[in-house]
């Protein structure tokens, strides 16, 4: 099984938090994932997808799920880092457009 870490680390200002993501983003590793972005108390959760080769479609499910429950939270969840293998995936299911997606960690948070 491709291991999936979450790493979460508080900015700054303390207005934000950022959730590193690493390894494929699978069905079979997302059971920690939707807890740990819960768990962020945040008005902003950047969620770095530098080291995310590549996903499947359960996590796009899941990804679509936890900006939905951010946004009833009143919290603002943005992704960052996304290559060029993922940004497809996620322009050809139409779910780029759920999305505000940043090239850098400092970009979303600058967009604060």
């Amino acid at each position: 099984m491709d291991k999936l870490t979450i790493t979460s680390t508080p900015a700054a200002d303390g207005n934000a938090s950022v959730l590193k993501v690493s390894g494929p983003m699978l069905l079979s590793n997302l059971f920690d994932f939707q807890p740990a972005v819960r768990a962020e108390n945040a008005s902003l959760i950047v969620l770095d997808l530098t080291e995310v080769p590549y996903m499947d479609s359960a996590a796009i499910g899941t990804l679509v799920h936890v900006e939905v429950s951010s946004k009833h939270r009143g919290r603002k969840l943005v992704l960052a880092g996304v290559n060029e293998r993922v940004a497809t995936l996620l322009r050809v299911t139409n779910v780029d457009r759920v999305f505000s997606i940043y090239p850098t960690v400092s970009d979303a948070l600058a967009s604060g």
